[in-house]
């Protein structure tokens, strides 16, 4: 299984899962293809990863749009419900999305805060198959030697020779250290506070893996942002943790939740009003 965000790539934004197993949806219930149809295509195309964090919000990478940040909302939606692509029959257009405020490519250690929020146009049932997954919390947690999974339908090829499989590949790798997996990518030290790393030889995300949630003891602790070229482990797959943009996330989704709670309750009103009108027209007929 191997999960890309090709930081040494200007063209490729996205990643997969090398030597990874068959999963099962019902044990990855967030888990989501994330579809893009790009200006001159006609079908949607599978891109990127990403985790349901409630009935109407995915969690994924900007990078994932990053070439088309004009893109129409409409542009985008979300597969949910099976374990197999080509069995998806839950598929919701996105109503807008939310690229993180500071997200940047920074030239020779790659992207900054790379989160996207994506809001659904109509909230998801959940149930065995569709579900969300909490996010961590623990700003300050050290997981260095923890196993957390990785989940996609990236490419299988550790060559980058886009092999992707009809059905979720899943993978544990342990978490390498902050300051290993700085000086394997020459990052500054205050970028990692903001990152977490995986690798496991052999075993990597790769292209189209991008967004997919990193997940320990069933926490949603990171979302894929980039790994090695080739999809072969040399080099730790780097993820962009949850908790510490936890501000971000929730000031987001809380802000959009409660203006869609206030236009629902103004549209109630006012056909409230338009029926008393109508009622009170009827009775000076009468």
């Amino acid at each position: 299984m191997t999960l890309v965000g090709y930081k040494n790539s200007s063209a490729d934004t996205s990643v997969k899962i090398v030597n990874g197993d068959n999963a099962n949806i019902e044990d990855h219930p967030w888990m989501v293809a994330i579809q893009f149809l790009e200006p001159r295509d006609t079908n949607f195309t599978f891109n990127c990863g990403g985790a349901i964090i409630d009935r109407s919000w995915v969690l994924t990478a900007a990078h994932c749009n990053s070439f088309n940040t004009d893109r129409p909302a409409k542009n985008i939606r979300i597969l949910a419900g099976s374990s197999f692509m080509s069995k998806m029959k839950v598929k919701i257009p996105v109503k807008k999305y939310y690229v993180h405020d500071q997200f940047k490519y920074v030239l020779g250690y790659g992207w900054i805060n790379d989160l996207m929020l994506l809001q659904l146009r109509k909230p998801l049932k959940f149930g065995p198959t569709i579900n969300k997954i909490d996010m961590d919390t623990d700003i300050g947690k050290n997981y260095t030697g923890e196993l957390c999974t990785i989940t996609g339908w990236g490419d299988t090829d550790v060559n980058l020779g886009k092999i992707f499989p009809d059905r979720l590949q899943v993978q544990t790798m342990p978490v390498v250290s902050d300051d290993y997996c700085r000086t394997v990518w020459n990052n500054p030290k205050k970028v990692m506070n903001n990152l977490i790393c995986l690798q496991k030889n052999n075993t990597d995300s790769c292209l189209n893996d991008s967004g997919g949630p990193l997940v320990c003891k069933k926490k949603l602790v990171g979302t894929l942002t980039y790994g090695g070229d080739p999809c072969n482990g040399k080099k730790p797959s780097v993820h962009t943790r949850t908790s510490t943009n936890l501000n971000w996330i929730k000031g987001k989704m809380n802000t959009k939740n409660k203006k869609n709670k206030k236009n629902k309750k103004d549209k109630k009103n006012k056909n409230n009003q338009k029926g008393k009108g109508k009622k009170n027209k009827k009775n000076n007929r009468n």
